[in-house]
């Protein structure tokens, strides 16, 4: 018998308006610094730099689609606002993540405020 593999496989989604030239690095950093706490490796990373959140989010429509598809098992971001300034917007792409099984997780502020103070 085949032992079964566990996808332990994440992605990071980020997106920032305007267009960040550090490609939203600290939060990148932070995200990376918090799978590799929660032990998922490897990492995709999908931003959509200098993206309104009501325009064409590339990024996030490929990302959806490889839910979809059982690529990964859990998706980081800074925090809902990645997806929409909407809160009624950033619910519901939230929940359509969820849905594909996938678990989404929000990077606690503490984190960004201890690694590179911010809020002080």
């Amino acid at each position: 018998m085949k032992p079964v593999r566990t996808n332990t496989s994440a992605a990071v989604y980020l997106r920032c308006y305007p267009f960040d030239p550090s490609g939203m690095g600290p939060h990148l950093h932070a995200l990376r610094h918090l799978a590799n706490e929660l032990r998922f490796t490897p990492l995709a990373v999908f931003l959509d730099n200098g993206r309104r959140s009501r325009g064409p989010l590339p990024a996030l429509h490929r990302l959806i689609g490889l839910l979809t598809a059982g690529a990964f098992r859990g998706v980081l971001v800074p925090g809902p606002f990645v997806f929409s300034l909407s809160d009624l917007e950033a619910r519901s792409i939230w929940s359509q993540l969820t849905s594909s099984g996938c678990r989404v997780i929000e990077l606690p502020p503490s984190q960004l405020i201890a690694r590179w103070g911010w809020g002080r």
